[in-house]
């Protein structure tokens, strides 16, 4: 009767669990939390563009670039019209995409999965580690506050950058040298 009751009990349970999280977003991929990371919102490439010029338009610091690689997969895809923000360090959270500076002046965007000493530690999420440089205030360029997902590739970067003054990532595709 025991093992009835307890089998049941974790049907139960588990059942309860999956009701209570319908309709949420997994704020998990592969086992990093991106709960502070916007989601991707599917549109054409031209109302894709449209949209996150005029949110980097109206936001304070705010530029756009397109992301590129496969480190972000599956929550941004190559192509992805990014919208950053240059927010204080100190304000920034577990979960949230940053996107930081290399020591070989590589522009990066990944998760932040945790504060340490020497600064944040963020992670690709096709990663199986966290990055070696710390994303540090030094190194830090904004914070993602809003993706698009173009339903056909991104053929040219059109969009400058919207802040005052001119941002030095602006228009440009992620992982792209700077100079």
């Amino acid at each position: 009767m025991y093992r009835v009751r307890s089998w049941w009990g974790g049907l139960v349970l588990t059942c309860a669990v999956i009701t209570a999280t319908a309709g949420e977003p997994d704020v998990w991929i592969r086992g990093t939390y991106t709960g502070a990371s916007p989601r991707p919102i599917t549109a054409q490439a031209a109302q894709a563009w449209q949209q996150a010029s005029a949110l980097a338009e109206r936001t304070d610091r705010a530029f756009v670039l397109v992301g590129s690689g496969d480190s972000m997969r599956p929550l941004y895809a190559p192509g992805t019209i990014l919208v950053l923000r240059q927010i204080p360090y100190n304000r920034l959270q577990r979960g949230q995409t940053v996107l930081y500076r290399t020591q070989q002046r590589k522009s990066v965007a990944h998760v932040l999965v945790a504060r340490g000493r020497d600064g944040w530690r963020a992670r690709g999420l096709n990663n199986a580690q966290h990055d070696m440089e710390p994303v540090q205030p030094g190194n830090y360029v904004g914070v993602v506050i809003a993706a698009y997902r173009p339903t056909e590739p991104v053929v040219s970067v059109l969009l400058a950058d919207i802040s005052s003054p001119p941002h030095p990532l602006a228009g440009r595709a992620l992982g792209e040298d700077l100079k």
